[in-house]
């Protein structure tokens, strides 16, 4: 029997929700859970959910947000793809003359993103491979922490308190401050607000708001967890206006070395935290005094749907003046060329059939042009290759500013 691809609304939610059980649950009773997270979920609007259906059966879903991701200064449309699945029961289904579930899922879910004008696709992958047969690349490195409150900086954290309703719009505009002055980050609707708010009771949210109604320069919210018989202070999630609220973050967290042995805190992967801890050491062998153990990983792949628009959105270096062809070999076996001409701090865009002057998949071409990977390291791994100056100028330029980081999960 052959399969169909619908993109449903809410009428069809709790088929949404009972496919999603049948995909990831450990067993049948969080059902009601299932139903309460997908209604909860603000983000996600009628027609934003696909299920394949094999005669009444639903057989798989997948999930198409609506989003806004910051890129080098500017915002562009990007789909979110979340809860790809297919039901426990069709896995690798199937054969050489034909498409498996999954497959056809994330197919039918790149189609639909192009539809909406979506210049970027983004997930956080189960397993990196299984999305790079699909054009997606890492373009995020996260860091996590695990330190020791003891050799945590100490110092004044005055202004940090306990939130309050009253501080919801203040710290929204923390947020978009940080994402805005970052990479990759996404921007929260107000409803999202009010889902995260609804969420706060699941741990404890500390803002940074030295002066009543001023602004908020931080924001984290806490939980706890044990490890060998250990209380552990596990973030969240954070986000900080500039060092020195970054700074009080850490201070606060080291006046509760009475009640835990170590903090657990995600950073970007460029981001040297040991140097602003008491013992900077990262040790090289096993050591009897207290250190931080950092445990970099992969978190989004990014699939670029749309070069032209991506590149002449982002903000440049002003002092780049070079031009290149490049030649992107997409997943689906058509080559993308295009010609970028870099001058006072903006790019002009036209695609081409120029001879190309930098080749790469689309999977690299991701982690290039959101700047996780420096063009230079990608040719020195054989990766990728330029052939004048002025390219390798221009490919350069993609790296330069802060490595892409999103505090948003999907």
């Amino acid at each position: 029997m052959s399969l169909t691809c619908n993109w449903v609304g809410a009428s069809e939610v709790d088929r949404i929700a009972e496919t999603r059980l049948r995909c990831y649950a450990h067993a049948a009773q969080e059902a009601e859970d299932y139903r309460r997270r997908l209604h909860s979920d603000s983000r996600a609007a009628p027609g934003d959910y696909l299920l394949i259906e094999q005669g009444s059966e639903a057989v798989g879903t997948a999930t198409s947000l609506s989003l806004k991701m910051w890129v080098r200064g500017s915002s562009v449309p990007c789909q979110g793809v979340a809860w790809v699945g297919t039901i426990r029961t069709r896995r690798r289904s199937g054969d050489a003359n034909s498409h498996g579930i999954a497959s056809r899922l994330m197919h039918e879910t790149l189609r639909r993103g192009r539809e909406r004008g979506q210049v970027l696709s983004a997930l956080m992958p189960f397993r990196a491979s299984f999305y790079e047969h699909f054009g997606y690349g890492i373009v995020e490195r996260q860091c996590a922490w695990t330190i020791p409150v003891d050799i945590l900086p100490t110092g004044t954290c005055e202004g940090l308190r306990f939130s309050a309703p009253a501080d919801r719009q203040a710290i929204a505009e923390c947020y978009r401050r940080f994402v805005e002055r970052g990479h990759c980050g996404i921007e929260r609707a107000p409803a999202r607000w009010e889902d995260i708010a609804r969420a706060n009771d699941d741990g404890f949210e500390i803002v940074d708001r030295p002066t009543a109604g001023g602004p908020v320069r931080g924001v984290m919210h806490h939980s706890q967890y044990q490890h060998e018989g250990k209380d552990i202070l596990r973030v969240d999630s954070h986000f900080a206006e500039d060092a020195a609220a970054f700074q009080r973050q850490l201070h606060f967290l080291a006046s509760l070395r009475d009640q835990y042995h170590a903090v657990h805190l995600r950073l970007p992967a460029d981001l040297p935290l040991n140097w602003l801890l008491k013992e900077r050491q990262i040790p090289h062998r096993l050591v009897n005094h207290s250190t931080a153990e950092p445990r970099p990983y992969t978190k989004m792949q990014v699939r670029v749907l749309d070069h032209v628009r991506l590149l002449e959105a982002m903000q440049w270096p002003v002092d780049v003046k070079a031009s290149a062809v490049i030649a992107v070999h997409e997943t689906e076996g058509s080559v993308s060329k295009f010609r970028v001409e870099l001058a006072d701090g903006k790019a002009k865009v036209a695609m081409t059939g120029a001879t190309a002057e930098a080749e790469c998949r689309d999977t690299l071409w991701a982690a290039v042009a959101l700047g996780d990977l420096p063009a230079r390291t990608a040719m020195s791994l054989g990766l990728m290759t330029a052939s004048k100056t002025g390219t390798l100028a221009v490919l350069e330029a993609m790296s330069v500013g802060p490595a892409p980081f999103n505090e948003e999960y999907f």
